[in-house]
């Protein structure tokens, strides 16, 4: 037996390997399975100048707050910032969209998923008075829409088509914000199609200009079924300002939802930290939205993230409820991964010791066994076959070799002593039988 061979290597044999392995599973728990998230995030802001740069940094300092450094990132154009999220390499992780980018995307694996419908703007329709009074009179008319990739030149395709207007049969001008809404005021177009909320120069500027007029949207239920990333938008009368009867009269807007967007490899904890900044941010109602309206989990023109679809059912941590965002991150790693491991790499170290004392021990007793029944047969034989006691002295000659050939470690030599004096007075009386 090499009990002492490997008892002596019980470091390298035994106890390394449990520490390697136990090192090993503390680093694959904290990198793949149970990973922190990030501690500084990029959020894609859009264009400087739009309304998504004032909304990025709002959530920037709630991330702040929560101990995540956010740092935004600006992009030439408003659809910039989805363009950063389905751009492999971009380190990108947070964005902002409108819903009607969203079928140019559908059949490109991007990656890009959505965690909320955080707001809606208006598509604001804007003529000189005495100028067109409905869509379908836009033929041969000037129209800012902004640039081609804009979220208001496409809204403006789709509702000049519903009102049975070809592009062929209008001049569009690529100028879009403040330059549009002065070029209409300056007369130099005819009409202007902005989207952007109530609080934008442009439509600041214009609703307030004398000689301009806000247009409605005429079959709006039906221009919302045959393209559902406009849905119709109610605009009380008086709702912008109510002193100055602005508008004059209901009228019935296009709207474009307003998307809160991440890459699908985001971290699960970071998206539900997003989506509690989204609450705390949206949830003040104005002429727009009601209380509570958003963030919505329904009616997204983007897929769906799946810790989205948890967060609407209320499905979260249960330490995300009791500590704060990154101390719950802690707690979670330590509670779920480095204290199990730590007490089953314990357990094993502990056990190493009772593994050898057990195997010595069975060795031991398997020598007690045959001394027990060798000496229960010595009686026996000394009565009937007194020849064959020289049989049984063989037999405790062969037991006794075994027991010196054992390799003990020193801390089992007294019982192995012990063994051998048993030995040793099972031979005295087997000698003193065989002399009688």
């Amino acid at each position: 037996m090499k009990l002492l061979l490997l008892y002596r290597r019980r470091w390298w044999l035994f106890y390394l390997p449990v520490l390697l392995c136990t090192a090993l599973a503390l680093w694959w728990s904290a990198t793949q399975w149970k990973v922190l998230p990030p501690s500084e995030v990029l959020i894609g802001a859009g264009s400087p100048q739009d309304g998504y740069s004032m909304l990025a940094q709002r959530y920037a300092e709630q991330l702040e707050r929560m101990g995540v450094r956010a740092e935004l990132v600006y992009s030439d154009t408003q659809k910039g910032s989805l363009d950063r999220l389905g751009r492999p390499g971009d380190a990108t992780s947070i964005g902002f969209a409108q819903g009607i980018y969203a079928n140019a995307n559908a059949n490109a694996d991007t990656g890009v998923q959505a965690l909320a419908v955080v707001g809606q703007e208006p598509v604001w329709i804007f003529s000189t008075t005495g100028g067109p009074l409905s869509l379908a009179q836009a033929r041969g008319l000037r129209i800012a829409a902004g640039p081609a990739s804009s979220s208001s030149f496409m809204a403006a395709m789709l509702m000049l088509a519903h009102a049975g207007v070809r592009p062929a049969d209008v001049q569009f001008d690529s100028s879009a914000g403040v330059a549009a809404a002065n070029a209409l005021i300056d007369g130099k177009v005819d009409l202007v199609f902005h989207v952007a909320g109530d609080d934008s120069q442009a439509v600041q500027l214009l609703t307030r200009s004398s000689g301009i007029q806000l247009l409605g949207v005429e079959h709006a239920g039906a221009l919302a079924a045959q393209n559902p990333r406009l849905q119709p938008l109610l605009l009380p009368q008086g709702a912008i300002e109510l002193r100055g009867d602005i508008p004059p009269r209901d009228l019935t807007l296009m709207s474009l939802q307003t998307h809160l967007l991440v890459r699908q490899d985001v971290h699960p904890a970071l998206q539900r930290a997003l989506l509690d900044a989204a609450i705390e941010i949206h949830e003040i109602p104005n002429f727009l939205q009601r209380h509570g309206q958003f963030p919505s989990f329904r009616g997204s023109d983007f897929p769906l993230s799946a810790t989205a679809r948890g967060y609407s059912l209320g499905a979260r941590p249960w330490m995300e409820t009791l500590l704060p965002y990154r101390t719950a991150q802690y707690a979670e790693l330590v509670f779920y991964a480095i204290l199990p491991l730590l007490g089953i790499a314990l357990l094993m170290l502990a056990w190493i010791p009772r593994l050898f004392d057990w195997r010595i021990s069975s060795a031991l007793n398997h020598f007690y066994g045959d001394l027990k029944f060798l000496e229960s047969e010595m009686d026996e034989v000394a009565a009937d076959n007194p020849v064959a006691l020289r049989r049984l002295l063989e037999r405790l000659d062969n037991i006794e070799r075994q027991v010196v050939s054992l390799d003990l470690p020193d801390e089992f030599s007294e019982r192995w002593y012990t063994l051998r004096e048993h030995l040793a007075a099972a031979r005295e009386r087997l000698l003193k039988l065989r002399s009688r």
